[in-house]
């Protein structure tokens, strides 16, 4: 029984690196593009499989589950994805204004002579 439950812990302990991993490059802006932010979420959903029959008798396992849901639930949200393009067409509107600006105020300085 001792040895079970050490390749129950084993199990969980890298199963929690795992998912720590992943929300850290999540967080960090790593996973940019949609068709890898759903493997990712498949491969979670392997994993939750696969820790089911832990989840009766380990509360660290539902922790674990529930923790992996919400980590799915993330990968799939499309909102980041807009955000961050939103940004990225503002700040180009904000850069082509700015030259557009600088090339009038250098007409303006070589005017009519």
């Amino acid at each position: 029984m001792r040895n079970d439950d050490t390749i129950q812990s084993d199990v969980l302990s890298y199963f929690t690196s795992e998912f720590r991993a992943l929300e850290e490059r999540l967080k960090s802006g790593g996973l940019d593009d949609y068709r890898e932010r759903v493997l990712m979420s498949q491969k979670i959903s392997e994993a939750v499989h696969l820790l089911s029959p832990y989840v009766r008798s380990d509360p660290r396992a539902r922790h674990l589950v529930r923790t992996a849901e919400s980590l799915k639930k993330n990968l799939l949200s499309v909102r980041e994805i807009i955000v961050k393009q939103l940004l990225q067409q503002k700040e180009q509107q904000t850069l082509l204004q700015a030259i557009i600006a600088r090339k009038k105020t250098t007409r303006q300085m070589d005017g009519p002579c």
